[in-house]
């Protein structure tokens, strides 16, 4: 069999086989392989080959999606298992691990934050968005500790949200029972939300033992 290649847009290697075409790797790979074009290669050469080039290709989605946000390597691996081959996808994903370019641990901080920051979630509700995540226990455990440090901060946190969206809460059942539902769902115990409701209905606080 005979392996051709042609050049395509940018920097893009059209390879065929017999004069089929096969698939299309970066010009890197293949100057990078050991062929060239007009070469006679063997069936197990061309198994090799196409494994070599799926991964590589599988590489380079996987940094371009880097390259767009932040991904945990679950999130990765879902995605790029959509293309290529489950050993193909993995293979990528345990590359770009090694180069520093998936790290859950960065991944979780930084999503961790964005959750707490932007969207107002709890601690039980992070730790779950986090666990979808694929990211391991030992992991959410530490960052959410690290978020979640000052109790006082987190009832005020729960109090300015109900002063937000939940200011009668008080006066109308309707909307208490809406708080409630919609702070559960932020992933806010149960004690959290009772403490910051009296907090925010009678002001208690006190320096020295912070919100009741």
């Amino acid at each position: 069999m005979k392996i051709t290649a042609k050049e395509g847009r940018l920097d893009k290697i059209h390879i065929s086989v017999d004069g089929e075409y096969l698939t299309t790797v970066d010009s890197a790979y293949w100057y990078s392989c050991g062929y060239v074009s007009g070469d006679e290669i063997d069936e197990q050469e061309l198994a090799a080959f196409k494994s070599a080039a799926g991964s590589r290709r599988a590489f380079n989605a996987g940094a371009d999606l880097i390259a767009k946000r932040e991904h945990s390597e679950k999130e990765l691996m879902t995605k790029l298992s959509r293309r290529f081959t489950p050993e193909e996808s993995k293979e990528a994903v345990s590359r770009l691990r090694e180069l520093g370019l998936v790290d859950d641990e960065r991944f979780a901080r930084m999503y961790a934050k964005e959750l707490f920051e932007r969207k107002g979630m709890g601690r039980r509700r992070i730790s779950y968005e986090l666990s979808l995540k694929g990211i391991e226990s030992d992991i959410i455990q530490e960052i959410t500790e690290e978020i979640f440090e000052d109790d006082d901060n987190n009832i005020q946190r729960i109090v300015d949200i109900i002063a937000k969206k939940y200011y009668n809460i008080n006066s109308d059942e309707k909307v208490r029972r809406r708080a409630w539902a919609a702070l559960q769902r932020l992933g806010y115990s149960y004690d959290e939300i009772r403490r910051a409701e009296t907090a925010f209905s009678q002001n208690i606080y006190d320096e020295e033992e912070g919100w009741y």
